[in-house]
């Protein structure tokens, strides 16, 4: 599985970060926030993979709970992806 990944994402290396929402400057429970200097040491990948991801629970600050990689998932594009909504009991 790792060297299928590798080769998924070899090709989508980007030297910048894509993304707008980084890095959280905010200290969890568990470390600490992904910072300027830290990013430095990152390999970006451009967004173009799904990943099928099962977990626990949102946490209230949106970050997922006990998350675990499950598959890369060929049925959708990376822009249809949104946040899933809590399950209703």
């Amino acid at each position: 599985m790792c060297r299928y990944l590798f080769e998924k994402l070899k090709p989508l290396v980007s030297p910048d970060c894509p993304f707008v929402n980084l890095p959280e400057k905010k200290q969890s429970r568990w470390g600490q926030g992904l910072t300027a200097e830290e990013m430095k040491k990152c390999v970006w990948v451009q967004p173009k993979l799904v990943a099928q991801i099962e977990f626990l629970e949102w946490t209230d600050a949106s970050h997922l709970r006990h998350s675990k990689f499950v598959g890369l998932r060929e049925d959708k594009e990376a822009r249809e992806v949104v946040k899933e909504r809590a399950a209703e009991s």
